[in-house]
């Protein structure tokens, strides 16, 4: 039995319309958050230039003692008190009067110190909490914007103002108007006037707006990974996935050791059934910077893929890196299962367990060791694990019908059929489940009942294209041919019918199933036309022999009474397994 249990990686998509949520912004477009702090605090790092006085002349210019004093104190200013005391000394030359020329001087001065003021108060904002951190933002917009004031062209202190109101209550107008006119000075400096077209794109609502500004971003920088995954969750708001998986992969070419993003973009390709392109992308990823987390990501996908040997190497390589994680170890025993290594199984869930105990209670885990269980014949200890499973989420049809299966396989079908019977309470028409109790009910004889199921799931089925519903439609096909065909009950068999549908199960698995060619010959020959049932039950026994079938003696049975003109009947009737099933408790250590 197979366990189609699979995993996806948690993507979070882009685009909160509330301005209280931009601080956080984002999986994708963490950058843009992550900017602002960044620049926070490697802002105060930055000399910011100080402009040359012009020629002293005192006596018209009144304020030129105080502005001679304010250029000496802030060649050796440090501290943001230094320079509250520099900009006091300017303020006061202004008060007092100076020439245009040296207005202007000063004007600039000042911008540039309260510019550097807000730069240290912004940067100090990280490192402290409470009073004291909303003490410095506040400190810190009230010295940025004395900054603009008194000179306009300050484009660091546009972008730092905008930056401190992506920050919980900041303004996002102030944001627009700052980012804007920063847009403006950085006409020349692509790069920077790229990062100012992404700040201002986060406070936009309207996606369109949003990718606008985005699209402009990236035209000035196109190695702006922050715009690309900020365009990549606005793509995935308008449903744009394609696109948005198109920058996700762009973001990867420039920056392949972004783990985060690699997750994101493999979730994505996943979802659009392109797996291939997937374990390519984290190739070129691994490539780069090879990880435990990654391989093991890797060996997912090739699971998935049906590439059972590559997975099994990436998590080797997985294992190789970190010895003690008991996640790949989990996936190398259900790898060591579909192999039917049942002792290694054992090892790597063993040694997932004593890494970490609590390993035991995943779901994972369960389902390793429930068919490590279903291998070594202890049914009654699978049937306790995949209960366990069913509890946890009483919606999953697909584990019902594997513990119904499990019922029958321990010669329980009547509670297979209870179990399937609940879930048809609420899923009538589901042709796998139906399959499954039509199968009990031929289990204890019941032919009138399966056949209705059986009936009841073709009809769900048949014009059906869903793969799924493909799969198993040849098994719905043969096992009701098969009773319509050996039924020992007269008015249950239908010959006919029986030859109709053997033949739909023969070409739908090409004639390469021994049984479903027994089948037909079993039809024909409840039709009287032994002739076929002999061509067909020969084709059978010899594809028996090539496929080593366990039921090759049986099949040469029915070929010997066919040559007798003499038609095949069957009724199974399991005795019902009364031995208690154990409690969790009794369960035996695997």
């Amino acid at each position: 039995m197979e366990s189609s249990d699979s995993r996806r990686f948690a993507f979070i998509p882009v685009g909160s319309s509330h301005f209280h949520r931009i601080s956080r912004i984002i999986t994708i477009g963490c950058g843009v958050a992550c900017c602002g702090f960044i620049a926070l605090s490697s802002l105060q790092a930055q000399e910011t230039p100080v402009p040359s006085p012009p020629p002293i002349n005192a006596e018209i210019d009144p304020g030129q003692a105080d502005l001679d004093e304010a250029v000496l104190k802030r060649i050796d200013a440090e501290t943001n008190r230094d320079l509250e005391a520099v900009a006091a000394l300017i303020e006061s030359a202004l008060a007092k009067g100076l020439s245009e020329e040296n207005d202007a001087f000063a004007r600039k001065m000042l911008g540039s110190v309260q510019l550097q003021r807000g730069q240290g108060l912004a940067a100090a904002i990280i490192r402290l909490r409470g009073r004291q951190q909303l003490q410095a933002k506040t400190e810190a917009a009230e010295a940025l914007s004395e900054a603009v004031k008194h000179d306009p062209e300050l484009a660091e202190a546009h972008m730092l103002i905008a930056q401190l109101n992506l920050l919980p209550d900041g303004d996002t107008e102030q944001i627009k108007k700052s980012t804007t006119a920063a847009i403006k000075l950085y006409e020349d400096n692509p790069q920077e006037q790229s990062k100012a077209y992404l700040l201002r794109a986060v406070t936009h609502t309207d996606v369109e707006e949003k990718l606008k500004d985005l699209k402009s971003a990236i035209k000035a920088d196109p190695k702006n990974t922050g715009a690309l995954r900020e365009r990549a969750g606005a793509l995935l708001q308008k449903g744009d996935v394609d696109g948005a998986v198109k920058d996700l992969q762009a973001v990867l070419e420039l920056d392949p050791t972004n783990q985060q993003i690699a997750q994101a973009t493999v979730q994505q390709l996943v979802d659009l059934d392109r797996a291939d392109e997937a374990v390519e992308l984290l190739g070129k990823t691994i490539a780069a910077s090879p990880s435990e987390g990654l391989y093991r990501l890797r060996a997912i996908l090739y699971r998935m893929l049906g590439k059972e040997d590559d997975a099994f190497a990436d998590l080797n390589k997985a294992l190789a890196m970190q010895p003690r994680d008991p996640i790949s170890l989990l996936q190398r025993a259900e790898i060591a299962l579909g192999r039917d290594d049942v002792k290694s199984a054992k090892r790597d869930l063993k040694a997932a367990t004593d890494i970490a105990p609590q390993v035991e209670q995943i779901d994972q885990a369960i389902i390793v060791r429930c068919f490590i269980a279903i291998e070594e014949g202890r049914m009654a200890d699978a049937i306790n694990d995949m209960q366990i499973l069913i509890e946890r989420n009483p919606n999953d049809t697909f584990r019902q019908i594997q513990l119904a299966s499990l019922y029958l396989q321990d010669d329980r079908p009547r509670k297979a059929i209870e179990t399937l019977t609940g879930v048809l309470a609420t899923e009538p028409n589901n042709a796998s489940v139906l399959r499954s109790r039509a199968d009990a009910y031929l289990a204890v004889g019941e032919h009138i009942n399966a056949i209705a199921d059986y009936e009841k799931a073709l009809s769900s089925i048949d014009n059906d294209d869903n793969e799924e519903n493909q799969r198993i439609l040849s098994g719905i096909l043969n096992n009701l041919a098969w009773v319509l065909a050996t039924s020992p009950q007269d008015d249950v068999r239908n010959g006919e019918r029986a030859v109709e549908l053997g033949k739909r199960a023969v070409e739908l698995t090409e004639e390469q199933e021994a049984h479903i060619l027994s089948t037909l010959a079993a039809g024909y020959a409840e039709s009287g036309d032994f002739e076929n049932a002999i061509l067909w039950s020969e084709k059978a026994v010899e594809q028996g022999a090539a496929e080593d079938n366990e039921q090759l003696d049986q099949l040469k049975k029915e070929l010997e009474s066919y040559r007798r003109n003499e038609p095949w009947r069957e009724k199974q009737e399991t005795e019902e397994n009364q031995l208690p099933i154990l409690a969790p408790e009794d369960l035996i250590d695997t």
